[in-house]
C-alpha cells in the first residue's frame, strides 16, 4: 500500500486551525482564571450574609472601594423587605440597612450613570455612583454628596 502525502495547502490549513484553537483555549482559560476571585468572593460574601443576618435571598452583589473595600449584598429578608448587607473586606462589623430607610438610588442617577453600588464610606452606608464624567459618593440616608 502506498502512503499519500498531505499537500502543502492542507498542511497550512491544519496549521492555521491549530493556532486558532490554541489561541481560543488560551483566551478562554485567561478569562476563566480572572473571574475566579470575583466568583469566590461573591459566594463567600453571600454565605456570610445569610449566616450572620436575616438575608434569605440575594438579588445583587458588588464590590465597592471608597476608603475601604466592601462586599455589598442586596436581597430580601424573611419578611420580604429589601435589605443591604455591607461586609468590610478586612475584618470589621457587618452593617445591615433596610433599603427603604435610605435614599432611592434612582434619584442619584443621570443618563451618564454606569453603576450605583451600596458601600461604606468612613464607616457609614453610602451610595457609590459611577458616571462617565466622574465618581461620586452620596450619604445613604440623606442623599448628600460626600465625595
Amino acid at each position: 500500500m502506498r502512503k499519500r502525502k498531505m499537500t502543502r495547502h492542507s498542511q497550512i490549513i491544519i496549521g492555521i486551525l491549530t493556532v486558532i484553537v490554541a489561541l481560543y483555549l488560551a483566551i478562554a482559560f485567561f478569562f476563566w482564571r480572572s473571574l475566579t476571585p470575583y466568583q469566590s468572593g461573591r459566594k463567600q460574601a453571600i454565605a456570610i450574609a445569610q449566616q450572620k443576618t436575616d438575608l434569605k435571598t440575594a438579588t445583587a452583589f458588588d464590590i465597592a472601594t471608597t476608603d475601604t473595600t466592601t462586599y455589598s449584598v442586596v436581597g430580601l429578608d424573611s419578611s420580604k423587605q429589601e435589605i443591604g448587607v455591607l461586609i468590610p473586606k478586612k475584618s470589621g462589623k457587618i452593617t445591615v440597612v433596610r433599603l427603604a430607610d435610605g435614599v432611592s438610588p434612582t434619584t442619584l442617577t443621570s443618563q451618564k450613570t454606569q453603576s450605583v453600588v451600596l458601600s461604606l464610606y468612613q464607616g457609614q452606608p453610602a451610595w457609590e455612583v459611577n458616571n462617565s464624567d466622574g465618581f461620586k459618593v452620596y450619604d445613604f440616608k440623606s442623599g448628600k454628596e460626600l465625595l
